[in-house]
């Protein structure tokens, strides 16, 4: 059965062994294991193992100290996460062996539907096998429900860094944010770029993770008839300086998240939106899942289904009063205590069971 935690935790776990799939410059990796663990640590003191695979010395050391203490002297209290892990290489093979005899209080944790780009046994392996199946979405615990009977809903959050967004800047700034290509580019290619053609007034656009040279080029020509919008795509975005990342969106005073309508797109936790109400700033949205679980029409933003709603929005912004705007932008930072390190961290810690 599908559940929400549960609201009274049987125990806390004392210590969490988190054996990630990749690196720090995975948004996954950051928002739904190092930055909840260090949160844990310093609000909670919960310490933890937190394992990123790689091939140097140091990595290969830390994990083998880490999945040794986790195999033959399991810390009492502990809790062994395995996020994301779709492959059956030395590390995945070794991490199989762990939850065939550490099984209890194991969690494999997705956001993704990775099952669809991936090759899909080690990921059901451990779905079926870990003791409890984390999911970011409701849509990913719909469709992986029947394959364990312990899942649990936990979208991914965002950092409270309180970088909030004060005013509507003088010339409409409107951002998106996200690696640039597959579902993401067409989504915006489908539904949000039209809305931007012939708009009665300037605004400026603001693409934050282009990082190929063709689709950057692939933009600047696509936008070179735009004539009242004006393009700006920052390079070297430094991903893991979550304070620079969170700075560049507060600059937004309108955030946008198109999804697709597919299995993939509506498995994902609505991150983009989140990443831009955790500033104060209004969502343009797609109205699917997960999106339109955290975006309230006409409240902390607009729910669009086609570019002229989309479009329709746009300049409703720009014309609104600055009391009004100004009631969106705090409507969308207020939402964060439903998708804040807080509410995650108390959901994963439900995890455990005595």
């Amino acid at each position: 059965m599908t559940t929400e935690p549960n609201s009274q935790p049987s125990g806390r776990p004392q210590f969490i062994y988190w054996f990630a799939f990749y690196s720090s410059q995975s948004a996954s990796v950051r928002y739904r294991a190092q930055y909840p663990l260090e949160f844990l640590k310093d609000n909670y003191g919960i310490n933890s193992y937190f394992i990123v695979p790689g091939y140097r010395p140091v990595r290969i050391l830390k994990f083998i100290r880490a999945y040794f203490s986790a195999l033959f002297f399991r810390k009492t209290n502990s809790l062994i996460v395995i996020q994301r892990l779709n492959t059956n290489r030395i590390y995945g093979r070794a991490l199989k062996l762990l939850v065939r005899f550490r099984k209890t209080n194991t969690v494999y944790d997705l956001d993704d539907a990775d099952y669809l780009e991936n090759p899909p046994k080690s990921i059901f392996y451990f779905i079926k096998n870990c003791s409890t199946l984390q999911v970011g979405s409701n849509e990913l615990a719909r469709r992986l429900s029947e394959y364990n009977k312990n899942i649990v809903i936990n979208t991914s959050p965002t950092p409270d860094l309180n970088i909030i967004k004060k005013n509507k800047n003088a010339l409409l700034t409107v951002g998106w944010i996200g690696d640039f290509g597959g579902g993401h580019k067409e989504s915006l290619l489908k539904y949000f770029f039209p809305a931007l053609k012939d708009l009665p007034f300037k605004i400026k656009l603001i693409l934050i993770g282009v990082a190929q040279k063709s689709e950057y080029n692939f933009l600047i020509n696509h936008f070179k008839t735009f004539e009242n919008v004006i393009l700006e795509i920052p390079q070297d975005i430094e991903w893991t300086i979550e304070q620079d990342i969170q700075q560049r969106v507060s600059k937004f005073d309108i955030g946008v998240a198109t999804l697709l309508d597919n299995e993939l797109q509506r498995s994902k936790s609505g991150f983009k939106a989140k990443q831009y109400m955790n500033n104060g700033v209004p969502v343009l949205s797609s109205d699917l899942p997960e999106n339109n679980v955290f975006v309230k029409h006409g409240h902390n933003g607009f729910l669009c289904d086609t570019p002229l709603d989309f479009r329709k929005r746009i300049i409703e912004i720009n014309e609104m009063s600055t009391d009004n705007y100004l009631k969106l932008s705090i409507n969308a930072r207020q939402s964060i205590h439903n998708f804040n390190l807080t509410k995650y961290s108390d959901n994963l810690l439900k995890t455990y069971k005595n």
